[in-house]
């Protein structure tokens, strides 16, 4: 099995900038391609084509002359961007494509484009296609940035769509999703982001007794390993605002107050303890 720091890939992309490369001339020349270009983002449909394809080229041209540049990467997406900003959103795709096929070794640059080819066809009400390619970066890049916010962000689509069924049925298939790879590698740190990812969704469902459940797993897990603070004070929250339930909510802060006497979020979980003291 390989380790655990050679497949989480939680940074938005690999630095694949060359040592001998004038890393001034490369930024001039982004900063003033990036000054053209939010021309064009700013009033995308009043731009004219040549203005468009004058922007591109200049990003092309940093990216032929600093290939091996971060900056080449970002170049990329914001051809994309650009692209997906004035409507042409097959030319966008097909330069997504080009990423993908370019940096293929990536795994965090390939989830970053097959999610924005996702939403070049959320911009045209596809969502059905939309729904297709964020699918695939869950399978494909599961330990990505992308991969991993990518099942609430369907969720949230959802919400924000006003269909409560299919987001219900969302959140539950990202808690699935988040369990099974948290198995993976317990008692991680990943795993715990990915815990606490699972008690925001069910938050977000409103099952306040699965979130406990949650939390009180977490606090037997890590008891140890981590610092454990935050997790009490948002418990104590739940209890307090979700279950109204002031003693276990004053029973959780006492403890965070006992366990962690210099915790930084000490003076809210006081004000807290105050607050549901008042009978």
């Amino acid at each position: 099995m390989k380790k655990l720091s050679a497949i989480i890939l939680l940074g938005a992309c690999v630095l694949l900038s060359g040592c001998g490369q004038d890393q001034y001339a490369v930024e001039r020349q982004y900063y003033w391609a990036q000054k053209q270009a939010g021309v064009i983002f700013n009033n995308p449909h009043a731009t004219p084509p040549h203005e468009l394809q004058k922007s591109i080229d200049t990003f092309n041209q940093l990216i032929r002359e600093y290939p091996k540049s971060n900056l080449a990467v970002d170049a990329q997406f914001i051809i994309a961007n650009l692209y997906i900003a004035t409507e042409e959103y097959e030319k966008a795709r097909l330069q997504l494509s080009k990423i993908i096929k370019i940096y293929s070794k990536s795994q965090p640059i390939c989830a970053a484009a097959v999610f924005l080819q996702g939403n070049s066809y959320e911009a045209q009400n596809l969502w059905d296609s939309a729904l297709e390619q964020y699918k695939k970066v869950i399978e494909d890049y599961p330990w990505t940035v992308k991969g991993i916010e990518t099942p609430i962000y369907i969720a949230q689509h959802y919400k924000v769509k006003f269909q409560p069924d299919n987001m219900v049925e969302a959140y539950k298939e990202a808690i699935a999703h988040y369990t099974s790879l948290s198995r993976e590698y317990p008692l991680s740190p990943v795993a715990l982001r990915l815990k606490i990812l699972i008690v925001q969704c069910y938050g977000e469902l409103k099952d306040w007794k699965a979130v406990v459940n949650t939390f009180d797993n977490v606090l037997a897990e890590y008891k140890g390993r981590v610092q454990l603070d935050g997790i009490l004070l948002d418990l104590a929250m739940v209890y307090d605002r979700g279950l109204k339930d002031k003693v276990k909510a004053k029973e959780t802060l006492g403890k965070l107050i006992r366990d962690y006497p210099n915790s930084r979020v000490l003076p809210l979980a006081k004000s807290l303890l105050k607050q549901v003291s008042v009978k």
